[in-house]
Formats: C-alpha cells, sequence, structure tokens
C-alpha cells in the first residue's frame, strides 16, 4: 500500500523538477547545450562555382561568428538533374533525414532551394529559420515569417550602356540563356529594362554546337550577353567555364555577362555580381538570426555588391584599350610583372631537420633569378598531426590566405604534402606546374608528365647499406628493420619488400613495423651479438607518439648493444654508423634547379622525373671505434665523419656530390635543349612547307593535305562550305610591263583584300601562280556573295586611289559543298573552276 503522504506529494515534486529543469537549462551556457547547427541546401553540385564561392563566403562568416558551429551541406544537384520525379522527391528524403537532427538554421541557395523552402520548408523542418540566397525571381514571392535573405541583382542596364559605349552602331542584343529557373528569372529583369530602341534576339535552349554556329554569324551592328547556359533541349548538360568557352571562341564580337564566376573563360565582362559577397551578406544575416534576432524583423536585403569587371586578354582579341572603361573598372588577367610568386609546401614543421636542408637547397638554387621570386613556405606539419581532419584544416588555411595569388609553380617536400598538393590542386592552385621531392615511393614516374608534374623521387639504396654493415660486421647473422607507419615509412616498407631478396642469404630478417616505442627499446636492449640494426623512420610510434630524428635515434642507440645502420644524413652524428647515404639538401637543390627551368619557360611536362637523388657512402668514425669497427673492409670512396685523418676524403665527397649534381643538371638541359632545337626545327619546316613566303596564303600542298579532312569532317557533322576558285586578272602583263616586283605586290595586294573581307575561320590557299581557293566553312551563296562584293568594291577603291600603276582586277568561280550528296576534292576544284572560267568569258563578253 502506497504512503499517503508520498502520492500527495508527487505531482507538486513532477512539477517542481520540471520548473528546476527548465532553469537548469536557461542558466547553462551557450556552449554547454551543444555547438549551433546550420543547414545549407545548395542548389546545385560540389565544383560548381558560383554556388561554391557562396559556399566559401557563408562558411568563412558563420565561423567567424562561431567557431564551434555545425555546418551541413546538402547539395541537391538540381542544375545536372532535371528529373521531376527526383525533384519531387527531395522533401519527402530530407524530412526523414533530419527528422531528428533538426536544425537550428537553414540556408537556401539558389533558385531551387528557395522554392523548397518556400514550398515545404515547414513540412521538412518546422518553422525553422531560414535565409536564402542566389534568387533571381522578380517579384519576389512573399516570404513566411520564418524566412529572410537576399536578393539577387544583376545591373544589366548598367552593362547595356558598356555595350553601347563600346559598339557605337549596336542596333540588337543576342542574348544566350538556359530554360532553367534561374536563367528564366533573369530573362525576365532584363525584359523589363531592356532600351525600345534595341531588338532583343533570345538564345535559348540550343545545342551547344548550334548555339556556336549561331554565335559565329552575328553581324557587326549584334552585341553578345551571356546570362546562364547549363542545359539544352536535348538533355546534355553542360558546364558553365565549358559553354563560355565555346562561345567566346566562337563570337566574332565581345561577350558581356552578368555574373563574375565565368571571368577567365572567354568573357570579356560587365556589371558583374558576385557569389562571394551574397554569401557573406547571407552569412551575416544567419549570425543575426543565431543571435537571436528575428527572421521577421530583417528585411530582405537586394544585393547591391555589383563591380565593373573586364578581362584584359579579351580587351586585346577585340582590339579594346583601358581608357575606353570607366575609372572604376577592375581589370582582370593583369600581368603582376617579373617576379613570380612560388609555393613551398612542407610536409613537416619548421626546424625538422630534413626540412630545413630541403628548403635550404631550393632557396640557394632560386636565388638570383632574374625578375625575382617570392617564395611562400608553408608548414603543413603533418608529423605531429596525422590526423585528417588537420588536413582539411591546412586546406582551409591556404584556400584562404591565397585566394587572390596565382603562383608560377608549387614545390612539395616528402609524400604528405605531394598528396594534398595533386587532391586540392584545382581548387588552391590551378594550373600550377607541380616540382616535388622528398617524396618516397611512386608507382609509375613518367606518367606524372600528364598531370604537369616533375620531381625528385627519393632514392636510398638499402641493398647497399646493408652490405657495406656486414662489410663491417661480418659475423652478423641478424638483421633487424625498424621502421613506422607514417607516410615515409610505408614507402620505406614497400622499397624495402621490392629489395629483400637482393639481400645476403645469410641474414635473418625481423622487422619491427609500427610498435610503441617502450615495447621497440625493450626489444632493442635483448638483442644476441650476431644482430645488426637498420634504421629506416621512426618519427611517430604505435602509440601516437611523435618524436624528432634526434630524439628517436637517441633512444635507440642508447638501449642498443649492437651497431645501428641508416641510409639518411639526418641520423649521422646521431649515433648510427652510416650507410650509403641520400641528402634533403641535394633534393632540393635538384627540385630547385627543375623549378628554375620551368621558370625560364619550360614545361613540367618535358623535364622527366629524376628518380636516382645523389647519395654517398658515409660514415661515422668515431661510432665505429666505439662498436670496434675495423675500417679496412670500406671501399676507397667511403666517407668518414668525425674523423679528424680523414677530414679531406669527406670534403672530397661533399665536392664528389656537387660535382655529380652539376652533370645531371647540365645534362639535363642538355638534353632539354636539344629536344627544343629539334621541335623547333620541325616547326620551321612544317611552316615552310603550309605558308606561302610570298603572299602568307597557305600553299597547295597544305590545300591538298587538308581539304580531304575539311570534306570529312563537313560530311560527318551535315555542315556546308563554299569553295571559291579565284584568278588574279592580267598578272602577266603586270609582270612583263612593269616588272616582277611589281607582280608580287600584285598578289600580296589582292591577298591582302581577301584577307580583310573574310572572317578568322575562311581559309586562303595559293595553288598556282595567280590562282588562289578560299573556303568558307558554315557558309552558303547568299554568305559568300556578300564577301565579294565587299572585295570588289575594295578593289574598285585601290584603283580609284591610283596609287597602284596598273589596275587590280581577280575573277571568282563558286561552288556550294553539299553534305547530303558530298563530292571529292578534284570534282569541286573543277566545278569552281569551271564557274571562274565561265563569269571571265561572261565579262569578255560584256559591252
Amino acid at each position: 500500500m502506497a504512503d499517503p503522504g508520498t502520492a500527495a506529494w508527487s505531482p507538486f515534486r513532477c512539477v517542481l523538477l520540471s520548473i528546476l529543469a527548465v532553469v537548469f537549462l536557461a542558466l547553462c551556457p551557450q556552449g554547454a547545450q551543444g555547438a549551433g547547427q546550420v543547414l545549407v541546401l545548395n542548389s546545385y553540385h560540389p565544383g560548381y562555382k558560383w554556388s561554391d564561392d557562396i559556399l566559401h563566403a557563408l562558411e568563412t562568416s558563420l565561423h567567424q561568428f562561431d567557431p564551434e558551429l555545425v555546418i551541413r551541406v546538402e547539395h541537391l544537384d538540381t542544375k545536372r538533374n532535371l528529373d521531376q520525379t527526383y525533384i519531387d522527391s527531395l522533401p519527402d528524403c530530407l524530412k526523414r533525414k533530419y527528422a531528428f537532427m533538426r536544425p537550428d538554421l537553414v540556408v537556401a541557395v539558389d533558385e531551387a532551394a528557395f522554392k523548397l523552402m518556400l514550398g515545404r520548408g515547414e513540412e521538412m523542418f518546422g518553422s525553422v529559420p531560414t535565409v536564402f540566397c542566389g534568387v533571381n525571381a522578380s517579384p519576389l514571392p512573399a516570404v513566411p515569417p520564418w524566412m529572410t535573405g537576399v536578393r539577387e541583382h544583376a545591373d544589366l542596364p548598367a552593362t547595356i550602356r558598356l555595350m553601347r559605349s563600346l559598339k557605337p552602331n549596336l542596333r540588337e542584343v543576342a542574348v544566350i540563356v538556359d530554360r532553367t529557373d534561374t536563367g528564366q528569372a533573369i530573362l525576365a529583369d532584363l525584359r523589363t529594362v531592356f532600351p525600345a530602341d534595341l531588338s532583343l534576339r533570345v538564345l535559348d535552349d540550343l545545342p551547344l554546337p548550334q548555339l556556336a554556329r549561331e554565335v559565329s554569324g552575328l553581324r557587326p551592328e549584334t552585341g553578345l550577353l551571356f546570362l546562364l547556359y547549363s542545359s539544352d533541349r536535348n538533355g546534355n548538360v553542360y558546364e558553365p567555364a565549358e559553354a563560355m568557352g565555346v562561345v567566346s571562341k566562337a563570337s566574332p564580337t565581345p561577350v558581356f555577362g552578368a555574373w563574375n564566376f565565368l571571368m577567365g573563360h572567354g568573357l570579356l565582362g560587365g556589371y558583374l555580381t558576385s557569389g562571394y559577397a551574397q554569401g557573406r551578406i547571407a552569412g551575416n544575416l544567419a549570425a543575426r538570426i543565431l543571435s537571436g534576432e528575428s527572421p521577421s524583423r530583417i528585411p530582405v536585403v537586394v544585393d547591391d555588391v555589383v563591380a565593373l569587371e573586364v578581362d584584359v586578354r579579351e580587351m586585346a582579341r577585340f582590339g579594346l584599350s583601358t581608357i575606353q572603361f570607366p575609372e572604376e573598372t577592375r581589370f582582370f588577367n593583369v600581368g603582376q610583372g617579373t617576379r613570380r610568386d612560388i609555393l613551398v609546401l612542407h610536409s613537416y614543421n619548421a626546424g625538422f631537420r630534413w626540412t630545413d636542408d630541403i628548403l635550404r637547397g631550393i632557396t640557394e638554387n632560386l636565388a638570383n633569378f632574374p625578375g625575382g621570386t617570392e617564395l611562400h613556405v608553408e608548414y603543413m606539419d603533418t608529423k605531429r598531426h596525422p590526423e585528417a581532419e588537420f588536413t582539411y584544416l591546412n586546406y582551409l588555411l591556404l584556400r584562404e590566405k591565397y585566394r587572390f595569388t596565382k603562383f608560377s609553380a608549387v614545390l612539395t617536400s616528402d609524400d604528405n604534402a605531394f598528396n594534398f598538393a595533386r587532391q586540392y590542386r584545382k581548387a588552391l592552385f590551378p594550373g600550377a606546374p607541380i616540382v616535388f621531392c622528398g617524396v618516397n615511393y611512386l608507382e609509375n614516374p613518367p606518367a606524372m608528365a600528364a598531370e604537369n608534374i616533375t620531381g625528385v623521387l627519393e632514392s636510398y639504396d638499402i641493398v647497399g647499406t646493408v652490405k657495406a654493415a656486414t662489410d663491417l660486421v661480418p659475423g652478423a647473422r641478424h638483421l633487424v628493420v625498424i621502421n613506422d607507419a607514417t607516410p615515409t615509412g610505408l614507402g620505406n616498407l614497400k622499397r624495402f619488400e621490392e629489395v629483400r631478396p637482393l639481400l645476403p642469404e645469410r641474414l635473418r630478417v625481423e622487422m619491427l613495423q609500427n610498435m610503441s616505442m617502450t615495447r621497440l627499446l625493450e626489444r632493442l636492449a635483448s638483442l644476441p651479438p650476431d644482430a645488426i640494426i637498420l634504421l629506416m623512420s621512426m618519427n611517430r610510434d604505435k602509440d601516437g607518439n611523435t618524436f624528432t630524428y634526434d630524439e628517436s635515434c637517441a633512444k635507440i642507440v642508447g638501449v642498443s648493444p649492437v651497431p645501428v645502420f641508416s641510409f639518411w644524413d639526418f641520423y649521422l652524428g646521431a649515433g648510427t654508423v652510416g650507410g650509403v647515404v641520400t641528402s634533403g639538401y641535394h633534393q632540393g637543390l635538384s627540385a630547385g634547379s627543375l623549378a628554375r627551368q620551368i621558370l625560364s619557360g619550360k614545361s613540367a611536362r618535358d623535364l622527366p622525373v629524376i628518380v636516382e637523388s645523389p647519395k654517398s657512402l658515409i660514415f661515422d668514425a668515431g661510432v665505429m671505434r666505439r662498436f670496434g669497427l675495423n675500417r679496412r673492409p670500406l671501399p676507397q670512396d667511403a666517407v668518414l665523419i668525425n674523423d679528424d685523418a680523414e677530414s679531406a676524403r669527406y670534403t672530397r665527397a661533399v665536392w664528389t656530390i656537387v660535382i655529380l649534381m652539376a652533370i645531371i643538371v647540365l645534362l639535363l638541359m642538355a638534353f632539354l635543349g636539344f629536344y627544343g632545337w629539334q621541335r623547333r626545327k620541325r616547326r620551321h619546316l612544317e611552316r615552310t612547307v603550309r605558308i606561302d613566303p610570298l603572299t602568307g596564303a597557305f600553299t597547295r600542298a597544305a590545300f591538298e593535305s587538308e581539304m580531304p579532312r575539311t570534306i570529312a569532317s563537313s560530311t560527318e557533322r551535315g555542315e556546308r562550305f563554299m569553295l571559291c576558285f579565284v584568278d588574279v586578272d592580267k598578272l602577266k602583263h603586270v609582270n612583263d610591263t612593269h616588272g616582277h616586283l611589281h607582280g608580287d605586290t600584285y598578289l600580296k595586294e589582292v591577298v591582302a583584300v581577301l584577307r580583310s573581307s573574310i572572317r578568322s575561320s575562311d581559309e586562303i590557299y595559293r595553288v598556282g601562280g595567280d590562282e588562289f581557293v578560299v573556303v568558307f566553312p558554315g557558309c552558303g551563296q547568299v554568305e559568300a556573295n556578300r564577301v565579294w562584293n565587299q572585295v570588289d568594291e575594295r578593289i574598285r577603291d585601290i584603283n580609284r586611289e591610283g596609287r597602284l600603276p596598273y589596275a587590280m582586277g581577280i575573277t571568282h568561280g563558286c561552288v556550294g559543298f553539299d553534305p547530303q550528296s558530298p563530292q571529292d576534292m578534284a570534282t569541286l576544284l573543277r566545278l569552281a573552276d569551271l564557274s571562274m572560267y565561265g563569269r571571265k568569258n561572261h565579262q569578255a563578253d560584256a559591252p
């Protein structure tokens, strides 16, 4: 039977405990309740530059507000995946996934994520505060009280005014846009502000090859505005940079835009909006909400961070000058003078002897480079912090630090930095060649050329070191190998297993791989007298303890009753006997030499990986005396340190290494010089065969070589072209009357007139003394007639000027190539020739 008093107090106690719990939670510091969680719904996919810029700025802003904030990103991939079934399934998927880990705030990046939150947000996450950005919708729909954000703004009127100032005869604007939600929203914005006196031509939903053809035929009075293009009517999906590159290459006019993530891919520029700027604004709004402010009290912000950006490479392509642009213009792709920025990325920490030796070699070799170099030296410190999370933090740091730095070369020391550089090069230093050194193991060194990578493979002589040890200790029957599980140690292990069959047969090998330091020292102390030790690497033990080279070597030699040998120079002088030694300093010199050649204009692809780094037989005479080892078995070229009588031999060995390095460098430079000479000679010969030296037109040999390929390609693509045969009138009369110098001038003037009237994609061939062939890809008779009318008009202008002592004149005949009933080269040439003679006879018969 229950106690009545207890029963009576039970409800009161429950209420009291609830109140105390609420008070306790309210008084707890925020950190004690766990870090806040933000869910970012990214409409697109990783690697899409626009949304990557937004995510980058969001992450930076939010972590500046709270470094412990947990940020989760869901990539909806709606730019590439247009399947409506997939899109319809997203709400249920997200609802189930976050049912038990509801975020404190949601950030919706771009149109698809915004619409998803607007329509199904409460169903998925309840009334979780939401911030949107990258949204173009016009007008912006009413947003619920739990939502605010940044409306994207593109200053299209200012860009059109810029187009008019650069192209005064502008009559029409062709707009490239896709049919995504974002594309149609920005097109709607454009229609509302488009000038009434201009024609608007929308090129939407076209397959990329057709779009390129349309663009290539734009008239001089038409401007080109590239808004968005990620997919076409056939369901093909394109990366923006890919489409931008194709359009820019085909366009006869500068390409303007609205977003700055297309800069560097063929866009001239315009008043551009920035994903990074929008992400920063959205991040600040999110921080205000996480600090307690209600979204309903924060009005939607219109992103007005628009800047006029112009690519100087595109300016040069279209003959534009800086004086044609306003003062506020930011110029993109401007050279930084002759100074070169070089990143030196070390796997380990400053003060680590091996790393310091490599840096000393690199620095010495790059000193006094013409124009100067700026070395940016970074230490990943992965010897003491091997965790994958720490490596990612290195990526975040370098991404922020060097976001605006363009490196001429990236040099890495040791395996971790090399692997890191290969993994993150696209994000951190795109296009920069990589020169590695200190890398212990590489499966296929020649394959590095395809990745624009070269370097110095760390080579060491395990067999030579063990053989030298057995010569000094003839009674040795037991080889104890010490190695760790760092990337260096794993490379050592692969190399050791490869050469194990080459070791003396009398040796029994005991591998002490990745042991705790305590157990390792216990094992070494009990070794029998017939043992010798090979110390390969011991910088981190099985328990996660880290040691410098000096620390680990001192512990090992301090307990070992038998000699310790090694092939690394940093163990010399620390208690090891020595061996066939490799040097970090000389690897740094070699890597610096390769980098110097790259800075001088060589490509890393043409510089083979150096697979044998310099090595020398070096031994410590003091340690040898301690173990009673006789120096007589040592080779003549062996160097003894800590032995005054042998100091001269040591000096000679050092000089030998230097001389060998110099010889290697000289041989490499001679090989590269010969290779370059051969390439230049071959290109000169090809040019001699293809280019007519008098007129600059292509030769008949080039015509006969290239025309079959043109016919086959046009037939395959279903593309027409025009072939025109041109005869220079009365060339023989000019030669006979005025001399061959005037005849040569006549031919050059004719080619100059032709070249000034045709497109850059059209080709001129000289197939005889006074006969030429002009090929117009993608053209029909109407377009060809327009060109010949211009040619005739320019020839009449020259004749009216009277600057030549004779009248110029040409006669042409054209034939169209029909891919539905293709004809061979000889037939086309014969028909064009007949057409030309028919025109010539008609002119002769004319009164």
